[in-house]
């Protein structure tokens, strides 16, 4: 198998042994990184990729997003709060058949490949029949991204008990299936039940059963105090990833910060949607990893770069209104303020990131031993920034700036253009999609807010 060796980047490991390295290569040998360092000496029929005065990151990692919406793209874009989303995208599910998954899922993850996202947690709240499920995971399949499929548990609500043995039934099935695969770079989670639509004893059926299959699990947390009732119900756990959570009280912090759970916030969409933004600092001082994800195609492009930039910018805003409130202003420097710095969104991205979706000791550092998934940044013609080159990914970058992108130790995207996949063919996928279920583009006009 021949090695492939990246040298004379600006390398952020991420891993806090290495630390970041200027001028330095990256030895991949197969599927992961074999030695990271200056000057690397490789084997003389390695391929070689020069990265001199580009930036070298963990490949991003988004925790949470539907991904069968991604076809919908711009219906969302005029919601107003919950009863927009459930009156006008919500219920597209029901007009998707299997076919159109694999298509929307396919295309989503050419995207975000594209874009740097070499990981996703695909929470699939359109499992609407077992050929829906196995649509989607062939649809993941031919992109090559990295998947955690969360195969979602919430269906026609008029119907969710009497649904509830198939769907387990699927799971178990596909938990077979996909652990026989130890190479697959799909792999099944669980995308548990509302508790306000299903109930304690459906979601601890699901909850259960994930624990028993060893799956990572993730929930949608919308109305207030829902990780109380899991945990006093004894059911959280580091494997039980909570979405949103903007109405999370300190003691459900506490809860998930002593189970060494973690957050995955969707700050556009949160934020856009009016809810409450001082969570995701509460959750980073109390010791909750956060991590964070696009949601909803339909309104949010598929960029994690864009997700970084406008958490960093919603959290100083908070704290700099928690100074105003105090009479501390205008603003200055005092001890442990401001707290959030552009690394740590980075971080979210990546490291935090690979901790939610249960790969944190392969996964979002660049380290001898990590899965060689990464993303080579250009700086642009007009230089990378000053300071920590974190800031720069944070603040500067977009996916236009993706020049490489490497999963399981193959290039995906190399010099700007994708290797194995196309653009036509994600556009075209899109097209059938949006032919089928929204009968063409004046439908999109028609059912738009």
């Amino acid at each position: 198998m021949t090695a492939l060796l990246i040298h004379n980047a600006m390398v952020l490991t991420m891993d806090p042994a290495l630390g970041d390295l200027a001028q330095a290569d990256v030895l991949i040998e197969g599927s992961r990184i074999a030695q990271v360092g200056r000057a690397l000496d490789a084997p003389p029929d390695a391929r070689r990729i020069d990265a001199r005065g580009m930036l070298l990151i963990p490949g991003l990692i988004d925790t949470h997003t539907h991904m069968w919406q991604g076809p919908l793209k711009g219906l969302g874009g005029g919601l107003w709060g919950t009863p927009d989303y459930q009156k006008h995208v919500f219920p597209m599910r029901e007009k998707f058949s299997a076919p159109d998954m694999q298509d929307a899922c396919f295309a989503a993850g050419t995207e975000m490949l594209d874009a740097g996202i070499t990981t996703v947690l695909d929470f699939c709240h359109n499992t609407m029949t077992p050929g829906h499920a196995e649509q989607s995971i062939a649809g993941h399949r031919r992109t090559g991204q990295r998947v955690l499929f969360a195969y979602g548990m919430l269906g026609e609500f008029k119907s969710l008990a009497a649904d509830h043995p198939w769907r387990i039934a699927q799971v178990r099935e596909l938990a077979a299936e996909l652990g026989r695969d130890s190479a697959g770079r799909v792999r099944l989670g669980l995308a548990v039940g509302s508790l306000e639509y299903s109930g304690l004893e459906l979601v601890r059926t699901e909850i259960e059963l994930g624990r028993a299959l060893g799956l990572p699990m993730s929930f949608h947390q919308n109305p207030p105090a829902q990780i109380r009732q899991l945990g006093e119900a004894g059911l959280l756990g580091a494997d039980l990833l909570p979405v949103h959570a903007n109405l999370a009280a300190d003691d459900e912090l506490e809860m998930l910060a002593a189970c060494g759970g973690g957050i995955s916030f969707t700050v556009e969409g949160e934020f856009g949607g009016g809810r409450a933004m001082n969570i995701i600092g509460r959750a980073h001082r109390a010791g909750v990893t956060p991590s964070l994800g696009v949601d909803i195609p339909s309104r949010v492009a598929l960029d994690l770069f864009a997700q970084m930039r406008l958490t960093y910018h919603v959290m100083r805003a908070e704290e700099a209104m928690a100074e105003r409130l105090t009479g501390r202003w205008p603003l200055a420097r005092r001890p442990g303020t401001p707290h959030v710095q552009p690394r740590h969104m980075l971080e979210y991205a990546t490291v935090n990131a690979a901790r939610a979706v249960g790969r944190g000791d392969e996964l979002g550092r660049i380290a001898p031993g990590c899965l060689a998934d990464l993303v080579m940044l250009s700086t642009g013609p007009y230089s990378m920034s000053l300071g920590d080159p974190a800031a720069h990914v944070v603040l500067q970058s977009t996916p236009a700036d993706v020049d490489t992108v490497i999963v399981d130790g193959q290039l995906r995207k190399q010099a700007g253009q994708l290797v194995g996949l196309e653009r036509a063919d994600a556009a075209e996928a899109i097209r059938r999609v949006r032919e089928r279920v929204l009968a063409g583009e004046a439908a999109i006009a028609e059912t738009a807010p």
